[in-house]
Formats: C-alpha cells, structure tokens, sequence
C-alpha cells in the first residue's frame, strides 16, 4: 500500500457540543457532548484511513494532558504517528453545533510557543520518514516558536526524493510554494486571499505566474469547485446531500481522498471529484472526518461532468 507522510503541526483536541437550541447571551445546556483527536493532519489521516489506498503517518507535536489524549486516540483508532512531546500543552477546539435552526460554529484556542528543540527534532523526524513514504501532504497553520522554514525545507527535502507533494494551506505559505508543490488545495476564499485577487480566474493565473503551479484544487462548500491542470480550468459540481450534521474536517477529507487516489495512478480531477464525494459524505455525520466510505461512492455517481470554463 502507498505511504503519504502528513505534516499537521497544529493538531487540537476537539470538543464537539449539541444543543437542540442556541442562544447567544444566554446559558446553553448541551443534548450531547463528543470529544476526539482532530486538527488538519489528524482528520486527514482518518479520512484516508477510512478510505484505505494509502497508510499515513501524521508528523505532529503534542503536550501536555490534551497531548496525552490525543496520541492515546490515534494509538487506538491504529494511526501512525511521529509525535515531539514538549511542555506546551496541545490546543483546545470546541465545535458548537445548534439544531434548530441549524448551525456549525468552530471556537479555536491559541496554541502555545513550541521550544526550538522540539522544533529541531520534529523536523529531523520528518527527514528520516520521507524515504519511505510515497507524498508529502503539509496541512495547515504551524504553532507559534515554528517557522516558516520548517515547511519550506521540508518540502524541498521531499523534491530532493522525488516524492509529490500537496499543500493544503494559505497562511503564509510563501515560502512553501516556492520551494515547489505539485498540488495547491485550498477553498475559495482562501486562494483569493492568498493572491490578493478578486476571482478564480486572476487568482490562477496569479498561482501560475507567482509560483509555477500546474495543479491547483479549489473547493467552495456546496458551490462548484474548481480544477486547475496547467493547461485549463475545469469547473465541477460536488453532489447535493441530503442533510447536513457537521462541515467540520470535510477540506481535510477531500485532500485526503484524493492524494490517496493520486498516489495510486488515479487521474487527478477524477481523485478530486472523489475527494468532494468523500467530503460530502463525511458533512452528513456529527464528528469530524467520520464518513461512510459507499455512501461517498454512491455520491460521485450523482456528480455531472466537469466542464472547461478556460484554456491557458
């Protein structure tokens, strides 16, 4: 089975809380209470999981009690990890979900400076990993004491081995797509902000001119997403659901999906258009990045055809 090493520095604890009814100013009880390890990286190794076409192993810090719990949870649900343990306690993330009407809300916590040792042996982990892996995916924000370098060297680390990379991330970035992706997945709100653009097609060819993308993923929700080939600029419809529970984790699923499919040959819109399925999928459960694997299948099914909307 392929190997994808996923580079999530940031991962969180995550509470997710029901109410029946939400009232902002007022006390509310939740109906439920579920809690779980979560953050990009996380998510996305169990998506993939899930999907089972590709082993991840999630390269991540960690502390404090919340660290503990988190790496118990990924031991137990059998997912790898390199994880540099340090005295800065992992992030909190508390996702409030209202039923009536009906609502998703993510409160994320600051998370705390990670010591320049800690830093130093993450990376020389993540090194030693690429060999045998068969991608990189760098997912996310780094925590503050990381810099922007780690990214950029890893990445440059990985073209060294020949290995292709995703990049699922907008914030400061720069540094990251200069050293090279082979594929930019963002949403649409962020690749705008990332190039400063007001549309989806200066914002590509901004990407191609600034960084010499060739491919470039675009989602936008329950809106058409869109697929960037180096060449032309396709436009797709994600299939419509039936109900929504959470959308938390649905970004992470779909770079997931389709790095795993990718990594096994498959065409890369074809993986996207399943990555937008899988992440349809996983909207409809009340925990981040669960989904049902047919259900996602029986999703791209519904889909349309892509359509060119410009030529490069």
């Amino acid at each position: 089975m392929k190997k994808i090493l996923v580079s999530g520095l940031n991962p969180a604890w995550q509470k997710t809380l029901f109410f029946n009814t939400l009232q902002w100013g007022e006390v509310n009880r939740a109906s439920k209470a579920e809690s779980t390890a979560s953050g990009k990286g996380i998510n996305f190794s169990r998506a993939a999981k899930t999907w089972g076409k590709a082993e991840t192993t999630v390269l991540q810090f960690a502390g404090g009690i919340t660290g503990k719990l988190l790496t118990d949870v990924l031991d137990h649900e059998q997912i790898r990890h390199l994880t540099a343990f340090s005295g800065a306690g992992t992030r909190v993330c508390t996702t409030v979900i209202g039923s009536n009407p009906h609502s998703v809300t993510e409160l994320i916590e600051p998370s705390a400076p990670i010591p320049e040792e800690t830093v130093r042996t993450l990376f020389d982990m993540g090194v030693k990993a690429l060999p045998e892996s068969d991608a990189l995916a760098v997912c996310g924000t780094y925590p503050p004491g990381v810099p922007q370098e780690f990214y950029a060297s890893l990445i440059r680390e990985a073209r060294k081995e020949g290995k292709f990379i995703l990049l699922d991330s907008f914030m400061n970035v720069e540094q990251s797509l200069q050293a090279g992706v082979s594929l930019l997945k963002v949403n649409l709100e962020e690749i705008l902000k990332l190039t400063g653009t007001g549309d989806i097609f200066r914002a590509v060819e901004c990407c191609r001119e600034r960084y010499c993308l060739e491919q470039i993923a675009v989602t936008a929700g329950p809106d058409n997403a869109y697929f960037f080939n180096g060449k032309e600029l396709w436009q797709l419809a994600p299939p419509e659901i039936s109900h929504v529970e959470n959308t938390i984790g649905a970004g992470d699923t779909c770079s997931s999906i389709m790095l795993s499919e990718i990594v096994n040959g498959t065409d890369p819109m074809e993986a996207f258009l399943l990555g937008l399925s899988a992440a349809s999928a996983s909207c409809m459960t009340p925990v981040c990045a669960f989904y049902d694997k047919n259900t996602a299948l029986a999703l791209r099914n519904t889909t349309a055809a892509p359509k060119c909307i410009k030529t490069y």
